[in-house]
């Protein structure tokens, strides 16, 4: 029992650890982001959250460019995504409903990154195409 719980705090601990969050800011809106940079990471993305603040999300960085697929496996709550391509600008915004398997895909082959909010988020702060994200 007590290597079990050993066990259990040690592989929290390990998981908090690899978690990395970064303020930026898209069109002068500041946001907190959950960085999703691994396979690992990517895949998990936000299932199994119930619950965001109003300016924080996840941010999905691939190594290279490409046309980007994103979908909703064991992700509770209604979110907008945001394509980003290599010049750091909003290319493509889809609204992403929870539980969907089907993929939601860039038309873009030049996407780097992927932005997750709330669902709304994004026009509800007036981001549009082409607006700037401004990562550290």
């Amino acid at each position: 029992m007590t290597m079990r719980v050993l066990l259990l705090i040690f592989v929290t601990i390990s998981v908090n650890a690899n978690q990395s969050f970064i303020q930026a800011s898209i069109s002068g809106k500041t946001i907190q982001l959950e960085v999703a940079n691994t396979q690992a990471l990517r895949s998990q993305g936000l299932m199994g959250v119930n619950e965001l603040a109003d300016n924080q999300g996840m941010i999905f960085i691939w190594p290279g460019a490409a046309r980007r697929c994103m979908w909703m496996k064991n992700t509770y709550i209604e979110l907008s995504v945001a394509f980003i391509n290599r010049e750091k600008k909003v290319v493509e915004i889809f609204d992403l409903e929870p539980g969907n398997l089907d993929s939601v895909c860039s038309v873009s082959r030049d996407i780097i990154a992927a932005v997750e909010m709330k669902k709304g988020w994004f026009s509800k702060n007036k981001i549009e195409l082409f607006s700037s994200i401004a990562l550290p």
